[in-house]
C-alpha cells in the first residue's frame, strides 16, 4: 500500500493515478496489412468528470472567520488543483460539520462525497465508510516526493538509573518484558491525559501487555510538559522509563537507554469516501493519488520543492504562505499517505479501552 512517489510527478499529474490496473491485458495488435485505429483511452485513463464533489470538514476548533475563510476561499481552489490531478468538477463545494459525528453521518447519508476529519473522530464512529488517505507526523520535514510511514507511534524506554538498567537486564536476549510488579516500582514520567503519544498510547500498550493494567494503575508517576521535558528529567536521573515520540531509530540513544517497548501506529487526519459514493473508491479509479497530490500540493507546496532529479515537483507556481497556512489549518499540519479503514483499529482499541462506544 504505502510505496516511494513516483519521481515525476509532473508527468503522473498529467496522467493521475487512474491509470489502467497491471494485471489489465495488452490490447491485441491489429491484423496485418490494417491501419491501426487511433487509440482510445480506457474509462479509467480519463479524468474523473463531475458535477460536483461535496467536500466537509470538521470544526475541528477553528474560529468562526476562520471557518468563513476556508468555505470562500477552498471551493474554487480545490477546483482548481484537483483538475490538474484529473479530477475535474463542475463546482466544489465545502461544508463544515459541527462535529466528526456530524460529519460522518453526512458521509453515511451521502449528503456529502468526501470528509476530511480528526482520525480518531472518525475511529469512534459506525460506518462503512472508506478510508483513502491518513496524516500523520512521522514524514517530518522529509522531502514532499518521499513517501513515509505516515502514522506515529511511541517508544518506551529505560532510563539510565540504576533500576532503569536493572529493568533493561531484565528483559532477556528474547526481549522478554519485565513482570507489572517490576514496571511498576519504577518511576516513571508521562505527558498529561490528553496527550495520546504521551500517556493514551502508553495506555494501550500496557493493557495489551499486562492483562489491561494501564498508567492509572501505575504507583509512582510524574507528570512533564512536553517530551523535551522528559528527556532532561531521564537524563537527570529522576525518571526509570518515560515515553518518546519517535521510532526506535531515532531514540534517546545518547544515554544508556534500553528499548522497553513500542506502541502502535495512530493517524491525525483522514479522508473518507461516502459508502453511498462507491464510483469514488473502486480500485481502477485510484483516487488516493490524485488527492494526495492535492493536499500535498495545496498543504505544502512553495514552488521551490523538487523532484530527486531536480525537476520541479508540480506543475505551476507554488502557493504563498497564507494559503498554505489555511490549508494547513482546515486539513491538518501533517502530509497524507494511503491508507484503509483497518489502519484505525489501534485507535478503535484505545477508545474501547477508555470506555467510548461507536456511535
Amino acid at each position: 500500500m504505502r510505496r516511494i512517489l513516483p519521481l515525476l510527478l509532473s508527468l503522473v499529474l498529467l496522467l493521475s493515478g487512474c491509470g489502467r490496473r497491471a494485471d489489465t491485458p495488452p490490447d491485441p495488435a491489429p491484423p496485418a496489412g490494417t491501419e491501426e485505429p487511433a487509440p482510445v483511452p480506457p474509462a479509467a485513463d480519463l479524468p474523473l468528470e463531475l458535477d460536483i464533489l461535496r467536500i466537509e470538514i470538521t470544526r475541528a476548533g477553528l474560529s468562526p472567520d476562520r471557518l468563513m475563510e476556508a468555505v470562500r476561499t477552498l471551493p474554487e481552489l480545490l477546483r482548481s488543483v484537483l483538475a490538474k490531478n484529473s479530477i475535474a468538477a463542475d463546482a466544489v463545494q465545502v461544508t463544515i460539520g459541527s462535529s466528526p459525528a456530524a460529519t460522518v453521518q453526512a458521509l453515511n447519508a451521502g449528503t456529502v462525497d468526501i470528509a476530511i476529519l480528526p482520525a480518531e473522530g472518525f475511529a469512534g464512529q459506525e460506518t462503512e465508510a472508506e478510508v483513502l488517505l491518513a496524516s500523520g507526523p512521522a514524514a517530518g520535514d522529509s522531502p514532499l516526493w518521499l513517501d513515509v510511514n505516515w502514522g506515529f507511534s511511541t517508544t518506551l524506554w529505560t532510563a539510565p538509573t540504576d533500576y532503569g538498567l536493572n529493568l533493561a537486564g531484565r528483559m532477556g536476549k528474547e526481549g522478554d518484558l519485565p513482570a507489572w510488579e517490576e514496571l511498576n516500582r519504577a518511576r516513571w514520567g508521562l505527558l498529561d491525559r490528553e496527550s495520546l503519544p504521551g500517556r493514551r498510547a502508553v495506555d494501550l500498550w500496557l493493557a495489551d501487555h499486562y492483562e489491561g493494567n494501564t498508567t492509572a494503575n501505575l504507583s509512582n508517576v510524574t507528570v512533564y510538559p512536553d517530551f523535551e521535558a522528559l528527556l532532561s528529567a531521564a537524563e537527570a536521573g529522576e525518571v526509570d522509563v518515560f515515553p518518546w515520540d519517535a521510532g526506535p531509530e531515532e531514540g534517546p540513544s545518547q544515554m544508556s537507554s534500553a528499548l522497553l517497548g513500542e506502541t502502535e501506529r495512530f493517524y491525525d487526519m483522514v479522508l473518507a469516501v461516502s459508502p453511498r459514493q462507491e464510483k469514488l473508491s473502486v480500485p481502477e479509479l485510484n483516487l488516493r493519488d490524485p488527492l494526495m497530490f492535492t493536499l500535498t500540493q495545496l498543504c505544502f507546496y512553495d514552488g521551490t520543492q523538487t523532484n530527486a532529479d531536480g525537476t520541479p515537483l508540480f506543475s505551476g507556481k507554488g502557493y504563498d504562505r497564507e494559503t498554505r497556512t489555511l490549508c494547513q489549518d482546515v486539513f491538518g499540519s501533517c502530509r497524507y499517505g494511503w491508507a484503509e479503514s483497518e489502519d484505525l483499529d489501534a485507535a478503535r482499541r484505545l477508545l474501547a479501552l477508555e470506555g467510548h462506544t461507536a456511535q
